[in-house]
């Protein structure tokens, strides 16, 4: 059962590292009963090439790090959305097997990214936990399939509220806005409401 952390580097410094640690550690002790606690920025060491820009670290582990890999981040753009309903998906912790991901937008290929519905409620997209702008405050579904660092990290700041959301309360927002750990809320990039398909 192999886990997965993905971290920003940015110019050189892990962005948000407490809250990786915090996902890592608690993993690990859900899943392998491991109580030492550990703190990702002091065990990887960032290679020299990778000391500019914006890099994604991603660290490969099961109850220890196995794995860490480091490449140059680059952003996609998305604009088109598509809510799509599947079966019930367990994504409670980071899971390194990501093809069910994989073949939801591989089905639904007229869409950038899906929003991905269970038992009615919205959930998260393949890449991304969502957050839903109402033209006052930004909502975070209170329903993901993981919880997300940005997401946490918003919701700890005050940013983002809970609530339920569901397809039929897509109307009700303007904008939505994909947030990980590369994706920070932003209006500017967020995709408008009206245009998401069905």
């Amino acid at each position: 059962m192999q886990l997965l952390e993905t971290i920003q580097i940015k110019d050189g410094k892990f962005q948000h590292i407490e809250y990786h640690n915090q996902r890592f550690n608690t993993s690990r002790k859900a899943l392998f009963k491991i109580e030492n606690a550990v703190n990702l920025e002091e065990i990887i060491q960032i290679p020299a090439d990778f000391c500019e820009g914006i890099v994604r670290c991603r660290v490969l582990y099961e109850s220890e790090i196995q794995e860490v890999t480091f490449a140059p981040y680059t952003f996609k753009n998305i604009t088109k959305l598509k809510v799509v309903a599947v079966p019930i998906i367990d994504y409670s912790y980071k899971y390194a097997d990501r093809q069910v991901f994989g073949d939801i937008l591989q089905q639904n290929p007229e869409a950038d990214e899906v929003i991905i519905l269970q038992n009615g409620l919205i959930t998260d997209c393949t890449i991304a936990c969502l957050a839903f702008y109402d033209g006052n405050q930004w909502f975070v579904p209170s329903t993901p399939l993981l919880k997300g660092t940005r997401r946490q990290q918003l919701l700890d700041k005050g940013l983002v509220k809970e609530r339920i959301i569901q397809a039929s309360d897509l109307a009700s927002f303007q904008k939505v806005c994909l947030i990980n750990t590369f994706r920070d809320l932003d209006i500017a990039v967020a995709v408008d409401c009206e245009g998401i398909l069905y």
